[in-house]
């Protein structure tokens, strides 16, 4: 059976992929997530998931285009119901997707995230299922969260630390000590490699994080 799976992050898709593929399940990946937060955050999250198809090969499909506007204007951010919307707006996407593409059901890595509200999730889906015409497959693999970051850690993936959106990044970080950004800890080292970088005596190492 034909199944395409919304992933949300390459962490969530570690240990639901192989039960999926244990079920008999013919698993096609799609990543439509925008909500992610900033540009760079964005493309953080996909090379992860390319990065984990070098060892686990799976076919991807990918939406590459940032799209803030497209959240924006979708997502009441003032509201509420604020995650509810942004659900049904990937869920929607995954299952008409599916629909023209001839797959026979779909299902989501958020799902199996503990962080999601499950219930809500399962029941848009369910719902959105009917609307388009195509299957859902309910998984409840929220046990597997753990496993599923510890394979990430094996695998030296990207691993966020907020949901994706602006406004989780906000709720994530707005406690954070703001003495972090005033250089209070910058070792008498690190001082003389940057004052030696500035004056053309050394060179700082370029990062190939996004290769």
């Amino acid at each position: 059976m034909k199944l395409i799976l919304h992933i949300c992050c390459a962490c969530c898709l570690c240990a639901p992929l192989a039960e999926l593929r244990k079920e008999g399940f013919e698993v096609t990946g799609l990543f439509y997530n925008p909500n992610i937060h900033p540009l760079l955050e964005f493309r953080r999250r996909m090379k992860a998931l390319r990065v984990f198809q070098e060892s686990d090969p799976i076919p991807v499909v990918y939406h590459e285009e940032y799209g803030l506007r497209d959240y924006l204007k979708t997502v009441d951010y003032e509201g509420l119901d604020r995650c509810a919307d942004c659900y049904a707006m990937r869920l929607k996407y995954t299952a008409v997707y599916a629909r023209r593409m001839g797959f026979d059901v779909f299902t989501s890595t958020m799902l199996f995230s503990v962080y999601q509200n499950h219930e809500q999730i399962k029941l848009f889906s369910e719902n959105i299922a009917k609307e388009c015409g195509v299957g859902f497959a309910y998984r409840d693999y929220r046990h597997l969260s753990e496993c599923s970051q510890e394979i990430a850690k094996k695998k030296m993936l990207y691993r966020q630390g907020y949901c994706g959106c602006v406004f989780s990044e906000y709720e994530r970080y707005k406690d954070t000590g703001r003495d972090v950004y005033k250089g209070c800890n910058v070792g008498v080292k690190d001082k003389d490699i940057v004052a030696k970088a500035v004056t053309g005596n050394e060179v700082l190492q370029r990062c190939d994080c996004f290769g």
